[in-house]
């Protein structure tokens, strides 16, 4: 649909309001990822600390593993000598190792490493925390369709921008 007869239809259908709802609330939440004092919650929690490029790198490797650079890079909508230099730092940091690929002689894989296991599981249970605390007052059935209905409209994000990698109801 084009984009003309989307916004015609918004407003036929009177989600104008509810629109720009939705888009305040996901620039809120936007915003609460990337303050200081939500970062400083998570690592409490966790007992961790890390930036949220290096928590993104992590989840990543996480789930593709073993995952080629190239590949991290492109999911993670960055390019290669961004994604070396975060890999590196994460390797030093003994959370990563690399191995070369058995198929390609010159890519290289990157897997977690134990601590790296721990480390990831721990700053998702850090942020699983502090969704459910947010959802404390919420009745079951509004749970499972709020997490329905989000994972939609993630995966519809992703596909309308183009952007890869996204974890959604359309992977």
């Amino acid at each position: 649909m084009a984009r003309s007869e989307l916004l015609k239809a918004i407003e036929d259908l009177d989600l104008v309001e509810d629109v720009e709802l939705i888009e305040r609330a996901l620039g809120t939440l936007f915003r609460l990822s990337r303050n200081f004092r939500f970062q400083e919650a998570v690592h409490q929690r966790s007992g961790f600390t890390a930036d949220r490029a290096s928590y993104g790198v992590l989840a990543r490797v996480g789930e593709l593993q073993p995952v080629r650079l190239s590949d991290l890079a492109h999911v993670l909508g960055v390019d290669v000598s961004t994604t070396s230099r975060q890999v590196a730092a994460l390797e030093q940091r003994g959370l990563l190792s690399r191995s070369a690929d058995p198929d390609d002689g010159r890519a290289v894989r990157l897997d977690l490493t134990p601590a790296g296991q721990q480390y990831l599981h721990r700053l998702s249970q850090a942020w699983h925390e502090i969704v459910a605390e947010a959802l404390i007052d919420w009745h079951p059935r509004e749970i499972a369709k709020f997490a329905t209905m989000v994972d939609r409209f993630v995966a519809n994000l992703a596909s309308s921008t183009g952007t890869p990698g996204a974890v959604g109801a359309e992977q």
